[in-house]
């Protein structure tokens, strides 16, 4: 029979204060519950053969054991919404209005309907930039063919696409523009946010969208977000600052919430740019925008007679 020495006492309680250093505690409740199992099969066996002194031996140990180790914490599984924030200095002192994992945990279509209105947030070192969310697009998954997700297509660059509602899926497009979508309920679903009206920070968005332009002359505030790459641009959302990023726990980019806007007040139409898409889902009416907002990307004036 195995002995129990005061090496695997010692050992587990090592294991223990690294383990809890790591965040790993399920590793040390493996190791606590096998060493509790040799001490019970230790004791049976000792007691069968009616040994006082190994018997004795053995209650030493156990009661060294149990002055070395604590108490061991469950893992426990926590929910997006009850995962601790970084907080924002922003919300110092301010209710937290930011959405939480419940609300992109929805349909696709759903949740482009219900983003319109709501204000995208990105925090700086020198001020916040925020704009109300006015043009939006779904992309169906697996089954939409102008999906980077269609037909279970997986890899590292649409892993965002793949992961919990509510998470930052950045794509480049030409090389040169991103576009920033969110991901919703359903394999491979997202939305792509198109366009926004400027809130806060519009000489950020101003110093950003300047880069790279030949003319010095300032844009329209219409123009200043009205676009997916131009949102990205004015905001500095990139691939590499929060691709596969939580809209719930980012301490720099958040969606704070607002009133619901009126159903005769969307507009559904055909997304723009997907001619690729095969025959049926580049007609379908998966763009939606705010009726009458000077600052969208494109109107649709045969679905606004509708």
């Amino acid at each position: 029979m195995t002995q129990l020495t005061d090496n695997d006492i010692d050992n587990c309680k090592s294991r223990r204060v690294r383990n809890r250093s790591s965040g790993r505690w399920s590793v040390e409740s493996v190791k606590v519950t096998f060493v509790l199992k040799r001490v019970s099969y230790e004791l049976s066996v000792i007691m069968k053969r009616k040994s006082a002194t190994e018997a004795s031996q053995l209650t030493k140990k156990v009661a060294k054991y149990a002055r070395k180790t604590k108490t061991v914490k469950k893992s426990q599984t926590k929910s997006p919404d009850t995962l601790k924030r970084k907080t924002s200095p922003y919300f110092q002192g301010k209710k937290d209005t930011r959405l939480g994992s419940s609300f992109f945990d929805q349909d696709c279509v759903k949740l482009a309907k219900d983003l319109l209105g709501k204000v995208l947030v990105r925090e700086l070192d020198g001020g916040r930039i925020s704009g109300k969310i006015v043009e939006t697009e779904a992309y169906l998954g697996t089954e939409d063919s102008a999906c980077h997700s269609y037909q279970g297509h997986k890899s590292a660059k649409n892993k965002a696409m793949w992961m919990v509602p509510g998470s930052v899926y950045v794509y480049l497009i030409y090389g040169m523009y991103h576009c920033m979508n969110i991901s919703s309920k359903g394999d491979g679903n997202a939305v792509l946010l198109r366009a926004l009206e400027p809130i806060d920070g519009e000489e950020f968005m101003q110093k950003f969208r300047s880069k790279g332009r030949k003319s010095s002359k300032a844009l329209k505030d219409t123009a200043l977000c009205s676009g997916p790459g131009k949102l990205t641009g004015a905001l500095q959302i990139t691939k590499k600052l929060f691709d596969k990023e939580s809209l719930v726990t980012n301490s720099s980019l958040w969606i704070e919430d607002a009133p619901l806007l009126a159903y005769e007040d969307i507009i559904s139409c055909p997304r723009i740019g997907v001619d690729y898409a095969t025959k049926g889902w580049k007609e379908k009416p998966l763009r939606y925008y705010v009726l009458g907002n000077r600052n969208i990307s494109k109107r649709d004036k045969e679905a606004e007679k509708m």
